[in-house]
């Protein structure tokens, strides 16, 4: 019987550079969205004040959710990606200047290892078994946003009780 002949390395570069593709893609597309979601938030909101229609302040306090939505939508499908570059440097023996470390300290959330210790320090075996657990909820990005929802909330009170706006 014949045993299954390991990939070669050349199959792993391309393997490798396929998930960075994926990668890239992946936060090019959220760039696209946060961009397109915060113009539409803004010509909603600049709508709503020349108009003077409160709904529609409260229509806009949606949208910085929306992009949290898919903020957290894109971190999930990173997380799997990274861990493949991970375990395919590993296997090509890339153990300095690794690009997967790189990206797992570079995405804006929380990516930890589950088993408590870095990920630079973590032998093959560990980076095998390795799953990192991402915590979207309070870092910066969602900060921002979850202030930026409260604003436009309160926006459409003051513009409701103070400034006397029409409610539609």
């Amino acid at each position: 019987m014949v045993a299954p002949e390991a990939p070669d390395n050349e199959s792993l570069r391309l393997e490798l550079q396929e998930a960075l593709v994926t990668y890239r893609q992946l936060y090019s597309s959220f760039t696209q969205t946060t961009g397109i979601l915060a113009a539409a938030d803004v010509a909603l909101l600049s709508y709503a004040f020349s108009q003077r229609i409160a709904i529609i302040l409260l229509a806009g306090g949606a949208f910085p959710i929306f992009i949290l939505v898919s903020w957290i939508v894109t971190g999930s499908q990173a997380s799997p990606l990274i861990n493949l570059v991970l375990r395919i440097e590993r296997r090509l023996r890339i153990r300095k200047d690794s690009l997967g470390v790189t990206l797992a300290g570079a995405t804006t959330g929380k990516m930890i290892p589950a088993v408590g210790s870095h990920i630079e320090d973590l032998n093959d075996e560990g980076v095998r078994h390795l799953t990192l657990k991402w915590e979207p909820r309070w870092s910066a990005i969602p900060i921002v946003l979850y202030t930026a929802s409260a604003v436009q909330l309160g926006l459409f009170a003051l513009s409701l009780t103070v400034f006397h706006y029409q409610f539609m």
